[in-house]
């Protein structure tokens, strides 16, 4: 298997794994990435209609991404009819149609491909996949990939194997979710500071809640899609002062009872500025502490003014830089960017240590 995160663009792939591991992300900012190399103007069909008018005039300009739901397109649907000169011709639709035209590169994402249900949506995806046909002989343009993903039976009650001659003419991928960190990383280069990042500090102890098949089929579970979605409700829920059983049962609506207490108790701890303050002054009784503990006194630290972590609690980062660098990566990684850009730049002989690993996470 490879991480979600190891991907490459190629034509005629299916991606198999469990669903909300970041299949659809990756593949739309990998042809984000080859748009940019191709020197091309990237146009996300579905989020960007108001271009396709442009690329349909200038197509060889153009790198074109369109996901479709798979079981929701049927083959009676990618054309339709209109009378030319006494005989019946048909076109397909706007979106599709660029797609057919040769100058034009891009990527046809076939979402959730193996929900697919009916013997007509099967045939349509033999030539659709083998030939990039459709419809009465309408054809995608040769730079054109086909790039589909799916889910396996354990994760899904409604998958349907596709039959042999289909997965033959696919390049079959079966993918495993990213690691915590560049989940982490995901979440700060696309959310910034709007997620709770309290949700990372208890994944860097918990990496096995990361995700896990449902526990029954009236529970959610946890997966790298529900644990962003928390991060933003969290962050929302902090910001209006929501009650904290709505906030509980918010966890466990994500994450699945399981889980879900575990974090609730998590995140209703709280280490107040004198606990900080005076662990900052004997900092050996840091190293006495449970891991969960630690955790989140360096969260605290994380969210501490500059001038308090230069000053009050100066000796404290320095002893877990030297005595455990990934308490002190993690302390890194859960500062708001600026800030630890700021921070790095006033303890470059603290972050020495690590800057070659985290430089993506310490440039400017």
């Amino acid at each position: 298997m490879v991480r979600v995160t190891e991907l490459k663009l190629i034509d005629r792939m299916l991606l198999l794994g469990p669903p909300g591991i970041g299949k659809t992300e990756v593949i739309r900012w990998l042809a984000e990435k080859e748009a940019e190399k191709l020197g091309r103007r990237f146009l996300d069909l579905g989020s960007q209609e108001a271009e396709i008018e442009e690329a349909i005039r200038e197509p060889e300009k153009y790198y074109v991404f369109l996901r479709v739901v798979t079981p929701t397109i049927f083959p009676d649907e990618l054309t339709y009819p209109i009378k030319r000169d006494g005989f019946v011709d048909l076109l397909p639709f706007k979106k599709l149609f660029l797609l057919t035209l040769p100058e034009v590169r891009g990527v046809l994402f076939l979402d959730e491909i193996t929900n697919v249900q009916t013997e007509p949506q099967i045939a349509m995806l033999f030539s659709l996949i083998q030939e990039k046909e459709f419809s009465w002989g309408l054809k995608l343009a040769p730079g054109v990939k086909i790039i589909a993903a799916g889910n396996t039976p354990e994760w899904s009650e409604v998958v349907r194997a596709l039959p042999k001659p289909l997965r033959a003419r696919l390049t079959l991928i079966h993918v495993d979710p990213p690691t915590v960190d560049e989940w982490a990383e995901y979440m700060e280069r696309v959310y910034g500071e709007r997620w709770e990042k309290l949700t990372y500090a208890y994944l860097k102890l918990n990496t096995d809640d990361f995700i896990k098949t449902p526990a029954d089929d009236w529970e959610n579970f946890p997966c790298p899609r529900n644990w962003t979605s928390l991060a933003l409700l969290l962050q929302e829920l902090r910001e209006t002062g929501a009650d904290p059983e709505l906030v509980e049962e918010a966890v466990i609506g994500r994450l699945g009872k399981e889980v879900g207490v575990k974090f609730a108790a998590f995140f209703r701890e709280n280490i107040t500025p004198e606990e900080l303050r005076q662990i900052a002054k004997n900092p050996d009784t840091f190293f006495a502490l449970s891991t969960s503990k630690k955790i989140l006194i360096v969260y605290a630290l994380s969210s501490a003014p500059i001038d308090e972590l230069l000053t009050q609690h100066d000796s404290l980062i320095k002893a877990i830089a030297q005595r455990d660098m990934e308490l002190f990566v993690l302390f890194l990684r859960l500062m708001p960017r600026k800030r630890r850009i700021e921070y790095a730049a006033k303890r470059q002989d603290l972050v020495a240590s690590v800057a070659d690993a985290l430089k993506h996470l310490l440039a400017p």
